[in-house]
């Protein structure tokens, strides 16, 4: 059986930060302390990895401080019956949060401080000190669970989404091919395409900053390192390939290119074989499509009538080198 089961049912996160939050409130009410404030701060501390949960509990903690050390002093001077208590204390708490770089801790402070001040009445000293040590509880559980437990790994999700990536990329290429040599060429479908692609390559690259953080934190094998390479390596071709795709895609309105009856087919041959990497796996070269668009383009003035055409040619011959390099 897959040990990974569980996945298909409740994310690893989510186990957690569930455990986290059993751990804390656990250890708040053997010392007798209000669980709440640790829970909110374990909570929000379990992030996609270790390296996260760490860098931003070193600034969660000081801005919980800072929430709570507004709360207890407007509270002692206007009471807790009033609305600026309550105000000032937020106010105060977000400017002094966002001077200090503590950004990522500004919610939790500003919610610690809220929370604080029905309970506080007039014992201060003791509300500050008891709201500093369970944010710390929250804090040191979560990010030992988040290190420690089911550390994650998004091979898989990397895999899943590059492939679909390239499956994308490949036949919205051959789309757009078809378009220009049948003159039926429009904006609206392809520009949705390339925008979902653009998206899809934008959560690779965040997946690939997580996996990334995830092995310096933890001892892994050298395989993973080089797992992790090749992800990487397939992920920035395809960005290379997106950016000469955009350069086809984001064409003038009603755009409209006389080619000769070889180079229709040149650009045919080479569009059906890119269509068709994701199916056979491999990449098959027209040798002579591509050298016979090269001496296309050298003969086509770049400042005329056909700069468009100069223009669509480059970035064919741009993508076909890509992969040709990528398959060798």
């Amino acid at each position: 059986m897959n040990d990974n089961w569980y996945k298909r049912i409740i994310g690893a996160r989510t186990l957690k930060t569930g455990l986290a939050t059993f751990l804390t409130a656990f250890i708040c009410l053997a010392l007798n302390l209000n669980p709440i404030f640790a829970i909110l701060t374990a909570i929000v501390t379990i992030e996609p990895t270790a390296k996260a949960s760490l860098k931003k509990g070193y600034k969660r903690l000081p801005a919980t401080v800072i929430g709570a050390l507004f709360s207890v002093v407007f509270t002692f001077i206007l009471g807790d019956h009033s609305p600026f208590t309550y105000a000032l204390s937020a106010t105060f708490t977000i400017i002094l949060c966002t001077k200090l770089n503590l950004h990522v801790g500004t919610t939790v402070a500003t919610l610690t401080a809220m929370a604080m001040i029905p309970g506080i009445h007039e014992a201060y000293f003791f509300n500050f000190f008891s709201r500093l040590l369970t944010a710390i509880i929250g804090l040191v559980t979560a990010g030992l669970v988040n290190f420690i437990i089911l550390p994650p790994k998004y091979y898989d999700q990397l895999e899943t989404s590059i492939s679909d990536t390239e499956s994308k990329m490949y036949a919205l290429f051959y789309e757009r091919m078809r378009q220009l040599l049948l003159g039926k060429f429009t904006n609206g479908v392809p520009y949705r395409q390339l925008n979902e692609l653009l998206d899809l390559n934008q959560k690779i690259e965040t997946l690939l900053s997580y996996q990334r953080d995830e092995l310096s934190y933890h001892k892994h094998r050298d395989s993973e390192w080089i797992r992790l390479r090749e992800l990487t390596t397939r992920s920035h071709t395809n960005r290379l390939f997106i950016t000469h795709l955009s350069n086809l895609v984001y064409l003038p309105k009603d755009t409209q290119i006389i080619f000769s009856c070889e180079e229709r087919m040149a650009i045919l041959n080479i569009a059906q074989s890119i269509n068709q990497i994701y199916t056979t796996g491999h990449f098959e070269r027209y040798q002579q499509s591509a050298s016979l668009l090269k001496t296309s383009v050298k003969g086509l003035d770049e400042f005329d009538e056909n700069q468009l055409k100069s223009h669509v040619i480059y970035e064919i011959l741009l993508i076909y080198r890509i992969l040709d390099h990528r398959f060798a």
